[in-house]
C-alpha cells in the first residue's frame, strides 16, 4: 500500500495536537475558575492526593492529561503505520 507523505502533514498534525492540548488547558482553567463558586468544591482528590481547585491547578491537570493521552495515541498510530499490510 502506498502512503502519500507530504512534508507538511507531520507539522499540521503536531500543530493540531498542540492546539487540542491548549484548548484542554484553557477549558480546565475555566472549569477551575467557575467550579468552586457554582458547586462549592474546594479541593479535588486524584490518586489519594488532594489538589486545591484553582484555575492554574485544574488547567495544568487537564493539559497534562490530554497531552499525555494524545502523545501516546500518536505513538501507537506511528508504530502501527510501519507494519506492511500484505505481510500481516
Amino acid at each position: 500500500m502506498s502512503v502519500d507523505r507530504e512534508p507538511g502533514n507531520r507539522r499540521r498534525l503536531v500543530g493540531t495536537l498542540l492546539a487540542a492540548t491548549a484548548v484542554a488547558t484553557v477549558g480546565g482553567a475555566l472549569l477551575g475558575f467557575f467550579l468552586p463558586t457554582a458547586v462549592g468544591l474546594e479541593e479535588l482528590v486524584v490518586l489519594e492526593m488532594t489538589v486545591p481547585i484553582t484555575p492554574s491547578s485544574v488547567g495544568l491537570y487537564a493539559g497534562v492529561i490530554v497531552g499525555v493521552f494524545l502523545l501516546t495515541l500518536g505513538l501507537v498510530v506511528a508504530a502501527v503505520s510501519h507494519f506492511d499490510d500484505e505481510t500481516v
